[in-house]
């Protein structure tokens, strides 16, 4: 099946053509055929692939599209078959795309418990179905929050719409128990909800909603507008109770690769150690000292490993690469000249060890050592061997031996050690090879090889190194909980995604990983050595939109991370209203405002900056902060124009420089006008900025 065919199918059916009709099965059938079959037997060797549906690069597809039009060179090809079916076909593929980059719709949906208790069956199971009944335009991705009226009146589930627009044939059935389905008229149509997390109840209450944007009360569904959708953002997080105030810090809701996105100053670094501990430990202490102390206890250890990319950063870096091995240096400790070598980067490096953990707990006989394999397909003979220690190498069960040799074999004393195999191993023969029925013990791997081949060989060109099988150890006595690892990568939008990962962008997808059903071992470039990504390896990005829009990410990186948005919060500020007359969350609320109005919401300014006066609330520390931070982010945002920066701070704290002293005569280039900052900082200056207009 191609890569994106069950989508697809899954957006035809909910989607109108333009003359307003949904597709049936079989027209949907024809489409993907003209797909599947149609236009890639033209573009086939031109493209690579067996489908357009593995195709996701838009610029690729329209440029196909525009190849099917009067003068093209498909036009001949798409009007023959179905008078023009495959450019319409295309046509809706590339609707699909451009969909699938879509920031989501964020919806409020009611949910009386009484009725149907959505918190039980999110507490018991990881997705449910939802009736559709007056068939709202939801789609895949989309972000649903869950408003429990009586008697909690509260946000208390965070999902994501997996699935969307099927009928009850499809429906998963899983939460019968939770409701009394007989009392309901069944809907047309049902979308599925994947639990993402628990909410604040406190913070996310009827009362503080409808304080911040929320009119009226919850009756249907509805989306949520933008100042409700930023006051829930900002405060959905469960600060450590959530069900029957328990702390419940559920590591399964960590998404596996998650990227925490934000302006500057929303605490994305600060966060991402506790999003760690969460991972590993399952819960944060009580104390940012500890949870600091426990986070550098954690890295010291080797299970979290920190990182930042920059422009320079290169796959040899993160992955591997050939380095030059200065004498004394690991691998090089007995050395007497430099040499060349391919050093594993920080990825592999924490890849093989959270691996290592992962087959001690999970896996049998492969447990610490290498494994191999030979493959010489001119003999039709493969073997496999693992290296137990330094002196015995196992030849597995099933490996083939070559009955024939080499004229020159009966040189060599291997003619001897394959008569001792012949006489001592279990064998079976088979035409021209012995298979063996029981594992083979040899002292070298040039030993075993060349009794395999028949000739003599030096066992390191014919044996390749693999990653170990991952057979699960079924001594339920000797399972433990694996160990989990996590990569955190600052500024992760500010390294070039294709250059760094290369390959691994495959191999970190969730179903990718070793030990999934759909795992994925890749040879790497320099040390060919068979490679995979564990499940147990967890990877948290950060990402300042101030440098670049989310929208321009690399779209396999958006693809394959979960995105979580970070967006000043005004209540860490909480006590902070009156500092010498000054009230700082509101301050910086009208700041943000008026930066959305003049810019985007991408470039406000986060409130980490501000956190200083919690232990210093002093004029004199925010006359700092503003000369040191704010004035000169403000400045990066807007270019230096110092127009749109007065308007931000209301006309304050910047001021036309006063007229040279030198008498310049006028020319008829235009006079620059000339800013400069305020000497001094005024408590007025300050107030004004949250008064309502601009002076």
């Amino acid at each position: 099946m191609s890569k994106y065919e069950n989508e697809f199918r899954e957006y035809l059916r909910r989607t109108p053509s333009s003359q307003g009709n949904i597709p049936d099965e079989n027209q949907i059938n024809l489409m993907i055929r003209d797909l599947n079959v149609g236009l890639i037997e033209i573009l086939k060797s031109e493209l690579g692939v067996d489908s357009l549906l593995d195709i996701d690069n838009i610029d690729i597809l329209n440029d196909i599209k525009n190849r099917c039009r009067d003068n093209g060179d498909l036009h001949d090809f798409n009007t023959r078959h179905g008078n023009g079916r495959p450019s319409r076909a295309l046509y809706q593929y590339i609707n699909f795309l451009n969909e699938k980059e879509k920031k989501p719709t964020y919806w409020l949906i009611p949910n009386n418990p009484e009725v149907y208790n959505a918190i039980q069956a999110f507490e018991s199971l990881n997705e449910i179905d939802w009736g559709n009944a007056q068939n709202n335009k939801i789609n895949l991705g989309d972000i649903v929050y869950i408003y429990s009226s009586k008697p909690i009146q509260a946000i208390t589930v965070k999902a994501e719409v997996t699935k969307a627009y099927f009928d009850q044939n499809e429906l998963l059935n899983n939460d019968q128990e939770y409701g009394n389905f007989d009392n309901f008229e069944k809907p047309k149509t049902y979308f599925r909800l994947k639990l993402l997390s628990f909410t604040n109840r406190e913070l996310l209450s009827l009362e503080n909603l409808q304080r911040n944007g929320l009119s009226g009360n919850i009756q249907g569904k509805r989306t949520i507008p933008s100042n409700l959708l930023e006051y829930i953002l900002n405060n959905e997080n469960d600060a450590g109770q959530i069900m029957n105030n328990q702390i419940k810090i559920l590591t399964q809701l960590q998404p596996i690769n998650q990227i925490l996105y934000g302006p500057p100053g929303t605490g994305k670094t600060y966060n991402t150690i506790n999003r760690a501990l969460e991972i590993i430990d399952g819960n944060i202490p009580s104390t940012r000292a500890e949870t600091k102390k426990r986070f550098d206890e954690l890295r010291d250890d080797g299970q979290i490993v920190f990182t930042t990319f920059h422009q320079s950063f290169g796959y040899e870096e993160f992955v591997e690469g050939i380095k030059a091995i200065p004498i004394g240096k690991d691998g090089n400790e007995d050395g007497d000249e430099m040499i060349y070598a391919v050093v594993d980067g920080i990825f592999k490096k924490l890849s093989k060890k959270s691996l290592e953990d992962y087959v001690q707990k999970n896996i049998i006989t492969t447990i610490n050592k290498k494994k191999f394999i030979l493959n010489a397909k001119a003999l039709n003979i493969q073997a496999e061997m693992i290296e137990d220690d330094a002196s015995t190498y196992r030849v597995l069960k099933g490996s083939k031996i070559r009955k024939g040799q080499a004229p020159s074999f009966d040189r060599y004393n291997y003619i001897v050690l394959k008569n001792n195999v012949l006489k001592q191993a279990k064998l079976k023969e088979e035409n021209e090879f012995y298979i063996l029925e029981e594992d083979y013990v040899f002292q070298s791997m040039s030993a075993a090889s060349s009794v395999i081949l028949g000739r003599q060989s030096n066992g390191y060109n014919d044996w390749k190194e693999i990653a170990p099988d991952l057979v699960t150890n079924d001594d339920s006595t000797k399972q433990t909980e694996n160990q989990n690892y996590i990569l955190i990568i600052d500024e992760i939008n500010r390294g070039n995604i294709s250059k760094i990962f290369g390959e691994l962008i495959t191999l970190i997808e969730p179903s990718k990983r070793l030990g999934e059903e759909e795992e994925i071992q890749l040879k790497l470039p320099y040390s060919n050595d068979l490679f995979g990504v564990p499940s147990n390896l967890y990877i948290i990005g950060t990402m300042n939109t101030a440098d670049r829009s989310i929208a321009q990410i690399d779209t396999a990186l958006r693809r394959r991370f979960e995105f979580v948005e970070m967006m000043p919060d005004y209540t860490t500020l909480d006590g902070l209203n009156d500092v010498e007359g000054i009230n700082v969350p509101e301050m910086l609320r009208a700041i943000n405002e008026r930066i959305c109005y003049l810019y985007d919401r991408e470039h406000q300014i986060g409130h980490s900056y501000f956190l200083p006066l919690k232990n210093e609330p002093t004029k004199v520390k925010l006359d700092g902060i503003f000369r040191v931070n704010i004035i000169p982010l403000l400045a990066e945002y807007f270019y230096g124009d110092w127009g749109d920066i007065r308007i931000i701070l209301n006309n304050d704290f910047v001021k036309e420089k006063e007229e040279s002293k030198f008498k310049i005569e006028a020319s008829r280039k235009k006079k620059n006008i000339i800013f400069e900052v305020n000497s001094e900082f005024k408590t007025e200056q300050y107030a004004r900025i949250y008064e309502t207009n601009n002076d």
